[in-house]
Formats: structure tokens, C-alpha cells, sequence
């Protein structure tokens, strides 16, 4: 692994604050090739950022131009393949190893976007002062930042209010409305649940940590409490900045005619009603996992490799589950219409 200085020599890190740089550091992973090794073999320059600190590679473009790349160039300070991000490379090592230092694609996009907009902020932003930034890299790591655009981004930073909190205090509570989520820029908060003789701790959530959001994509009551454990400082943002920013992009919404097509091409319905509704009706295919349970039972249940298509009675509740299935890494869609709109749908079809 290379050093904070010698990163300031890599673009675009170069043109980023300093002391941003011991953070970024930490998301680079490196990776180990021998000679014949394509370096893009298991993904593309899309998804991956690629420096190439140890070796040579001998990158092959698309329209058959080829260019070795050497660690000791210029040329190695810029990523892989950036001058063509739209089509997979193929990057042969050509010395007997060579080291490559990989970071997501997005993430460095999104940071950028990060990095421009804190060189904007007056001296007395919300935004500055933080005695740690790791915040921000939780942030963009999350899964529902990471599927917005990047014209997108800073709306998220310019929209977020500091809340100064003490240890014992209450951020959310089980039951209650959402009107806002938040991340925690500095402290340890806990989850409770409510149960039979009272409640349970069921999460401790760190530095970084989006929570309260899937409340504000489903229009129901918080599901959990969120309690500070220690003093701390927490970022919030009102429900429908959050709604317009995240909500429009992360839940894709499919017709039951879409919906339809998909299931029978292989894509999994899942029906996050309670267990009551769904043995009064439903779709004889799907497969169920209540709202509430969904969290601990996707793993279980569904498979990342397959869509999801999340269906219930009412829009908010799919879009909810959607949202969280989306945040865990599942490839996933909400049907519009309600189950008793698919089934209106099949009874047409088969009359």
C-alpha cells in the first residue's frame, strides 16, 4: 500500500483536501497479480477504479489499440482505462507480479462531488469543523446514497442540519411518524425493540450510519427506538428533502403487466403483507416475508442473484421494503397496483 504523500500524487486525489486523504486511503484495497493475470477479469473499469503501483499491465482497448502501462510512468498516477468507461478493458500483466490498488468507482465519483461542494461551504458551514470526516465516508458508502446520480449528491450535504445530543437521549421512537432520518457524525447510538416483558437492544449503530429512513419511504410508524449511548453529534435531514433526493432513485416501480413478464422470466414476488393477509389472498408464487421480519429473513429467503419484485395492498409498504432491500444489495422492484391488481391481471389473461 502506498502513503498519504504519495497518494497526493494520484489523480484525482491531488485535487482533493488533505485531510480527506488518510480516509481515502483506508477504502483502497490491493490486490495481488501474476503474469497473464487480466486485472478487469472479475469486473470493469465501470465499477472499479484500478492504480497500478507495482508492475507493468499491458492495457487492450476496444478498437485494438493496446498501451503498456508501467508503475514507475505518469501514467500509472491516473486509473486504469480512464480515458474509456464504457467498455470492459482487458489489462494483461506483463511482469512477473504486479500490485493494483482498487477502489469503488462510485464511492470516488460521489466523493468528488464531496470534496468540491466542502471547498464551497463558508468557513461556518454545518459542514466544516468536524473533528472526523468518517461520517461522510459512511455516508457515501451506503447503498441508498450509492444509487444516486452524481448531479445529486451535494443536495444530500446541503440539506443536512447538525443536532447536538447527549448520552440517554431519544433520537426516534418506536410507534411514532418519521419526519426526519439521520447520520451519526460523532457517538454510539442503540436500536430497541419492544417486546413482551418490555424491550431489547437489538443494534449498536457507529460513526456514519444512516437510520430513520425506511419510516420516511413508507409513511408508517418507526418499526424501532434509537437511543444515544454516548454524547454525540448526529446530521439530520427532513423527510421529504429525503423523499425527493433518495426515494425517486433507489424504488423503481414496475405496472403489474411488467411485473407479470418478470415472474415468469424468473424474478421472485415477494409479499411483505402480515401472514393473515396473505392466507386471505394472494399470489400462489410468492414468496412472504412480513415488513417487520424482513431485515432478519431476506438473507434466508432471497437470493441477490435474482430479482425481487416487492408487491403488498398498499404502495408505501412495498416501496418501504424495496428501499431496504436495496440498501442490503438486492436487485429489487416495487409493483404498482396492489396483489389484487396481479390477480385481476391473471383472471384477464386466462379468460
Amino acid at each position: 500500500m502506498i502513503t498519504v504523500e504519495e497518494l497526493k500524487n494520484y489523480y484525482p486525489f491531488n485535487k482533493m483536501e488533505e485531510k480527506f486523504l488518510p480516509l481515502l486511503l483506508n477504502q483502497f484495497e490491493v490486490m495481488d497479480f501474476e503474469k497473464g493475470d487480466d486485472i478487469f477479469e472479475n469486473d470493469d473499469n465501470k465499477i472499479n477504479a484500478k492504480y497500478v503501483i507495482d508492475g507493468v499491465v499491458e492495457i487492450s482497448y476496444p478498437t485494438g489499440r493496446q498501451k503498456v502501462l508501467k508503475s514507475t510512468s505518469l501514467q500509472s498516477y491516473y486509473p486504469v482505462g480512464e480515458v474509456n468507461t464504457s467498455k470492459k478493458l482487458s489489462s494483461v500483466v506483463q511482469s512477473k507480479t504486479a500490485k493494483v490498488m482498487i477502489m469503488n468507482n462510485i464511492f470516488l465519483d460521489h466523493f468528488t462531488v464531496w470534496d468540491n461542494l466542502f471547498k464551497e461551504t463558508e468557513q461556518d458551514s454545518p459542514l466544516r469543523g468536524h473533528e472526523s470526516y468518517q461520517w461522510v465516508v459512511g455516508l457515501l458508502k451506503s447503498k441508498a446514497v450509492q444509487m444516486l446520480p452524481r448531479g445529486h449528491v451535494d443536495q444530500i450535504f446541503k440539506n443536512l442540519e447538525p443536532v447536538y445530543v447527549n448520552a440517554g437521549d431519544e433520537i426516534i421512537t418506536e410507534g411514532d411518524s418519521g419526519d426526519y432520518c439521520y447520520i451519526i457524525v460523532k457517538g454510539v447510538s442503540e436500536v430497541y425493540k419492544c417486546v413482551a416483558d418490555g424491550e431489547e437492544m437489538v443494534a449498536t449503530l457507529n460513526e456514519g450510519v444512516l437510520f430513520g429512513e425506511n419510516a420516511l419511504v413508507s409513511k408508517e410508524p418507526r418499526t424501532a427506538s434509537v437511543r444515544m449511548k454516548t454524547n454525540g453529534v448526529l446530521m439530520k435531514m427532513i423527510g421529504e428533502k429525503f423523499s425527493s433526493l433518495l426515494k425517486s432513485h433507489v424504488v423503481r416501480w414496475l405496472t403489474t403487466d411488467a411485473t407479470y413478464e418478470m415472474v415468469l422470466d424468473g424474478a421472485v414476488l415477494l409479499d411483505v403483507r402480515e401472514t393473515d393477509e396473505v392466507a386471505n389472498l394472494s399470489f400462489h408464487d410468492c414468496v412472504n416475508i412480513p415488513m417487520d421480519k424482513l431485515r432478519d429473513d431476506c438473507e434466508s429467503k432471497l437470493d441477490k442473484s435474482v430479482p425481487v419484485v416487492t408487491c403488498s395492498n398498499t404502495g408505501m409498504r412495498c416501496a418501504s421494503a424495496a428501499f431496504l432491500l436495496a440498501t442490503l444489495g438486492y436487485d429489487v422492484y416495487s409493483m404498482q397496483g396492489g396483489v389484487t391488481g396481479l390477480l385481476k391481471l391473471i383472471e384477464k389473461l386466462e379468460t
